[in-house]
């Protein structure tokens, strides 16, 4: 299970039902359908962009994939209310994923049954509602399989989430383009790996003066599908 790109995921799954919420069904067929998908993913886009400043479902430029990344994603989901009044979605089922992919995302150990009761509530509340469109798997594994998942981690989800290696792309194309021989392919590489090793080395990062992150305080409702001492 992939904790950050669960956010995503979903962060692309309920604008897709919101496209189709006037003719209620998975794929757009006639003209009509496909002008009044395009008329609300405009409306949509417009709305988020002029009200929270997120861009939403758009392309990037050289076909590097979309702007919903995880940081959109992750502000997608924590203003509930304003994400149902904007794409008419239930605000229960964006409140139950913002839960969940909290959840995965906290780095500690998570309630398997209450996670599952949860998850499978979630489910729910999705098949009731938006039935008609079909559920992507990254969604299905997490509502239905993610407790199984939980359970035979050897370490919280959240621990395993690939932020760290999403963070060093960045690094890996400057490092690539300033700090190696470009003579060859393998030269290339031996200067890119060395440099990664030294930029990752545990006792040259000790050294390195890390700004204080404030941490926020988990809702009653995650703080309910973690694991504490006392529990």
């Amino acid at each position: 299970m992939a904790p950050l790109h669960a956010y995503i995921r979903a962060c692309e799954c309920l604008p897709h039902i919101a496209y189709r919420l006037d003719f209620q069904q998975w794929r757009a067929v006639t003209k009509e359908q496909k002008d009044q998908v395009t008329k609300q993913k405009f409306r949509i886009q417009e709305e988020f962009r002029k009200e929270t400043g997120l861009i939403i479902d758009k392309p990037r430029s050289g076909g590097s994939g979309t702007s919903t990344d995880g940081n959109t994603a992750r502000r997608f989901f924590r203003q509930p209310e304003v994400t149902a009044r904007i794409t008419g979605i239930d605000e229960t089922l964006i409140h139950r994923f913002a839960v969940i992919l909290r959840a995965l995302n906290c780095g500690a150990e998570i309630n398997v049954a209450k996670f599952r009761e949860y998850a499978l509530e979630t489910y729910q509340v999705y098949v009731a509602s938006y039935s008609w469109y079909y559920m992507p798997q990254s969604i299905h594994k997490i509502l239905i399989h993610g407790a199984e998942v939980i359970e035979t981690s050897i370490l919280p989800v959240g621990m395993l989430s690939e932020e760290a290696q999403e963070t060093r792309h960045r690094d890996l194309r400057s490092f690539r383009q300033h700090f190696t021989r470009k003579c060859s392919r393998e030269s290339t590489m031996e200067d890119l790996f060395n440099r990664l090793l030294v930029t990752s080395d545990p006792r040259i990062s000790s050294l390195r003066r890390c700004s204080k992150k404030t941490q926020e305080r988990e809702s009653d409702e995650v703080s309910a599908l973690i694991l504490t001492e006392s529990s």
